[in-house]
């Protein structure tokens, strides 16, 4: 996040974080859905 707050002259990391921090929260939410998927998939679907 610091690199974003320097790109784009953000005076403090708080501006930035206040700003950017949802998009951080809306990445995490899509890579564990992502997960979830994946191993309901190997767990579920195993041809035993």
């Amino acid at each position: 996040m610091k690199y974003i707050q320097e790109r784009l002259g953000h005076g403090s990391y708080q501006i930035t974080a206040d700003v950017y921090s949802h998009i951080s929260k809306k990445l995490d939410e899509q890579s564990m859905d992502k997960y979830e998927t994946y191993l309901n998939k190997i767990t579920f679907n195993k041809s035993d």
